[in-house]
């Protein structure tokens, strides 16, 4: 028995000590492991720098061959272009971007359809709906009247039918065709817009730029790139004992770093997608894009069609219509205030035929825009030498905080200090500092911009521009109130807003002179030239001389082009601003 029980003593000994060794062991083994993972953190950064590069430069490749393709117009010609309704035409002869304009047309193209009638009485334009079948409670037309119309037609049909239920006599003053408050009307503008994008596609004149194959395989790619991210940051965690140089006991986690920092790529890529999502053109789009753009010559050259109200839809027909949606109907989309009138796009005859401009309201970009430029290249220079001197003084900070934190954090009674403690402290230290570079350096690039900018207009001096004020808009608050002023000079379609800190004695529409600086468009004595056309007075001339299709126009009528001498004032009605701010 005790020979049988000394064996097995010895038994359990040897495997305890097994275990502990084999335990031992694949603790080392773990270890070394690591080690071994972390001392790829720089390896795997580049694959992962690699794989992102990549990703974006297939997604720019990407971008760029699925832009719509420039459409070069067709024979110019009165015939109409095709079948396609006007707000698909406002859609193919820009750029398969939807323009604001293809409401207007579309009641236009209503009424030239004999769905409503458009009557002119003195300088107000009158929206009158005709024998159609509606409910009373919500004005949506019902039956076989509106089995012919598209979603988007039956819209607008369905709008002005639910305002004339208010009137006893179903008349609806252009003024009041409005889709609403601003959320309002942008959401009745999203569905009014994507209804024109699904009947395009489905007439096979549009399609997405991003189809579900290619989106698909984004963020296959992406979630590569997430991946890539996430296992550089595991690699690159590590914690170290300062006082021993080894590496602390305290468990290391990077899982959860790695798995948001790869959710974070991972959405950012998706979003970048989602957000260049568009309409892009088809084969059959681009030859239905070149026949209306040939409409659109002609009835461009016409120095008279433009001004022409709504009301000329009884001799014009759908022309005005299709008018409107190209671009050239200036007079009668301005009288029908369909949606809230846009920031960004706005309607110009400068240059002697009307034409859509864009408008952008630069902020920021470039620094100090809409400034002085002596004031900006003085501010810059300051702001340039500060934070020079503090990027300079940075690099230092997380040793300098390191060596204070050792200093004062407690002994535990064996001659070292708290490791923890003071690797928090380090950590929280290089963040703070690299976030301050990061501030730093943007504020230093920022500055050189500005005091380059100003100095370029300091020597550069101003240029005079002359043209018409196509959108004034106030910014601000009562303590930090803006003026935005957008004037064409007929120079570019792309046009930014001036910035004034003083109020503009002119109004929208006005003919103004300013001396203005190139870079920084600082303005100095704005001056009215002459007043501009008011709308009421737009939507009130005649009818001009030109005919279509054998139509001649009514006796009488005005052979007005609108020029805008036709408005100028006295000389001494001008009115002159010297914004020296």
């Amino acid at each position: 028995m005790s020979g049988s029980g000394g064996i097995t003593a010895v038994s359990w000994a040897s495997g305890w000590i097994w275990s502990q060794g084999s335990t031992v062991a694949l603790a080392i083994e773990r270890e070394n492991l690591i080690d071994r993972w972390r001392g790829l953190g720089g390896e795997l950064w580049f694959a992962a720098a690699a794989v992102g590069a990549l990703w974006l430069l297939l997604f720019g490749v990407l971008a760029a061959a699925t832009n719509p393709r420039r459409v070069e117009p067709g024979p110019a010609s009165l015939d109409l272009g095709g079948p396609e309704p006007p707000a698909i035409v406002s859609l193919l002869t820009r750029d398969w971007r939807l323009g604001r304009d293809a409401l207007p047309a579309t009641l236009l193209d209503l009424a030239a359809r004999r769905y409503l009638a458009i009557e002119q009485v003195g300088d107000q334009t009158l929206v009158r709906t005709r024998n159609t079948r509606s409910t009373a409670s919500t004005g949506s037309i019902q039956g076989s009247e509106a089995g012919d119309l598209t979603t988007y037609e039956r819209m607008v049909l369905d709008h002005v039918h639910r305002l004339a239920a208010r009137a006893h006599d179903g008349v609806v003053p252009a003024e009041a065709l409005t889709t609403g408050p601003d959320e309002g009307a942008k959401g009745w503008w999203r569905r009014f817009e994507r209804a024109v994008r699904d009947d395009a596609r489905r007439r096979g004149l549009s399609r997405p730029r991003w189809s579900h194959a290619t989106k698909a395989a984004f963020g296959i790619a992406a979630a590569v790139v997430a991946v890539s991210v996430g296992l550089a940051v595991s690699a690159t965690w590590d914690e170290v004992d300062r006082t021993t140089e080894t590496r602390s006991d305290k468990d290391d986690n990077p899982v959860t770093a790695a798995f948001f920092l790869g959710i974070f790529t991972l959405g950012g890529l998706t979003a970048l997608v989602a957000a260049t999502d568009r309409e892009r053109d088809t084969p059959a789009g681009r030859q239905a894009s070149a026949r209306w753009l040939g409409l659109r010559e002609l009835l461009g050259d016409d120095p008279i069609f433009g001004d022409h109200p709504p009301a000329g839809v009884a001799m014009w027909d759908r022309h005005l219509a299709y008018g409107a949606s190209l671009g050239v109907a200036h007079g009668a989309v301005r009288a029908l205030p369909l949606g809230a009138e846009s920031d960004t796009e706005a309607w110009s005859s400068v240059g002697g035929r009307w034409r859509r401009v864009r408008v952008r309201y630069p902020t920021r970009i470039p620094p100090g825009y809409g400034r002085a430029p002596l004031r900006v290249a003085a501010l810059g220079l300051l702001q340039l030498l500060v934070a020079g001197f503090l990027l300079s003084r940075l690099p230092g900070l997380p040793d300098a905080v390191g060596n204070a934190a050792r200093d004062l954090c407690p002994d535990r009674g064996n001659g070292t200090s708290d490791t923890r403690l003071i690797d928090l402290i380090e950590l929280v230290a290089q963040v703070v500092t690299l976030t301050l570079a990061i501030v730093a350096a943007t504020i230093v690039l920022r500055a050189a911009v500005m005091f380059v900018l100003g100095a370029v207009d300091l020597v550069g001096g101003r240029r005079t521009i002359e043209g018409r004020i196509v959108r004034l808009r106030v910014r601000g608050d009562d303590e930090h109130r803006s003026w935005r002023v957008a004037v064409d000079d007929g120079g570019s379609d792309e046009i930014r807003a001036w910035r004034l800190r003083q109020p503009v004695p002119a109004q929208q529409g006005d003919i103004v002179r300013a001396r203005v600086t190139r870079h920084l468009a600082h303005v100095a004595d704005l001056e009215r030239i002459s007043a501009g056309p008011s709308a009421d007075t737009t939507a009130g001339r005649a009818i001009g001389v030109a005919t279509v299709r054998g139509v001649d126009p009514p006796e009488g009528a005005a052979n007005d082009s609108g020029d805008d001498s036709n408005a100028a004032d006295d000389a001494g009605d001008s009115n002159t601003l010297d914004a020296t701010s």
